[in-house]
């Protein structure tokens, strides 16, 4: 049997908070990947750095970013060696944290119950309805109970943890005794799922693992996106070149190669959608032109993703959306239906 070559995948970030994803610094977090030679690299940033006459020692998505190099950008974004080679996700963060509730809970519960609500698009469809109705329904008593939750996800201890989580239980009765709110029946079934969360609890602290359990943190789910993206459309392993991250330690690399090879184990739809992450290395950017291209493109999805979120039209959003990952965590009023989501989840794939 001949073994076939991985196919070599680069990657950076932008936006990143980790776990803080309501209070950090950014609505959005891109997450860049490109399957460019080093060559085809290299003559990108050389060219990008006499087009923006940078002096810095290594050219960083900020320079590009500046209104003056907006044409560079441009030029960037539709250069023929990008075509076909380079995949931004995006994850709008707010929604993020909706998502984590509703499969934290429901999805968690259906499951126990023998139900895949991935496969039927219910756990999308829930995750939208939550996150475009309850605001109507609940105003700022929504977004502190979002609050409360990623506080309880984040909780440094056992202690703390239980009295978060009573607090957010004491919220969300607080919320479904409006009988009239829109949103309740869609709350009420993630009430119902509160019993799954003391067991996520005790993952996230590290309770009997190696290491704490991150769910909350984009960066994870980003790259298991750009795994199974670039495995689906070339039919090989995929070795990913990680701009270094904290969060992706060798534990957590086992156990996303592990996720990755056993998907079915989130939900039985997912039979057959098997990728293989061979290794994850991680370099300093200064080093590898591959990721200082995909420093620049997570710079730019950052910042088109932020003005879509304020409502507002990036004049290089035309250009970067195209390449946007079908698996970007982003909320779609349209998928607040049940077939619309159900579509949704299978185009992903």
């Amino acid at each position: 049997m001949i073994a076939t070559t991985p196919l070599v995948v680069a990657c950076d970030e932008s936006g990143n908070d980790g776990e803080n994803l309501l209070s950090g610094g950014s609505t959005v977090f891109a997450h860049a990947s490109v399957t460019l030679l080093p060559d085809e690299a290299a003559a990108l940033m050389e060219e990008v750095r006499a087009r923006t006459r940078s002096q810095a020692t290594e050219l960083k998505s900020k320079t590009i970013l500046q209104p003056q190099h907006l044409v560079t950008a441009k030029w960037l974004l539709s250069h023929p060696s990008i075509d076909g080679n380079a995949s931004v996700h995006l994850t709008h963060k707010k929604y993020f944290v909706v998502s984590k509730l509703f499969d934290s809970t429901a999805e968690e519960l259906a499951h126990e119950l023998g139900y895949d609500i991935y496969e039927t698009g219910v756990a999308l469809a829930g995750a939208n309805l939550l996150f475009f109705v309850a605001p109507r329904s609940y105003g700022t008593a929504w977004d502190m109970l979002l609050m409360t939750f990623q506080h309880f996800m984040r909780a440094k201890d056992a202690d703390q943890a239980q009295q978060l989580l009573a607090r957010l239980i004491g919220s969300t009765v607080k919320l479904l005794s409006d009988e009239n709110a829109v949103a309740r029946d869609v709350l009420g079934t993630v009430f119902a799922g509160f019993s799954h969360l003391g067991s996520l609890s005790r993952l996230q602290l590290g309770d009997g693992l190696e290491e704490r359990l991150r769910t909350m943190d984009p960066l994870i789910s980003a790259v298991g996106a750009a795994v199974h993206f670039w495995a689906s459309i070339s039919g090989k392993p995929i070795e990913l070149i990680h701009d270094a991250a904290k969060e992706l330690t060798p534990v957590k690399i086992e156990w996303a190669k592990r996720s990755l090879a056993r998907p079915e184990d989130i939900a039985p739809s997912r039979q057959g959608l098997a990728s293989e992450l061979t290794d994850v290395r991680l370099v300093d950017s200064k080093e590898d032109p591959r990721v200082q291209v995909a420093d620049l493109l997570a710079g730019i999805g950052r910042i088109v993703g932020e003005s879509i979120v304020n409502e507002q039209q990036h004049p290089l959003g035309p250009s970067l959306l195209p390449m946007a990952s079908g698996a970007s965590l982003w909320p779609i009023p349209e998928n607040m239906n049940v077939e619309n989501a159900r579509q949704a989840m299978l185009s992903q794939f």
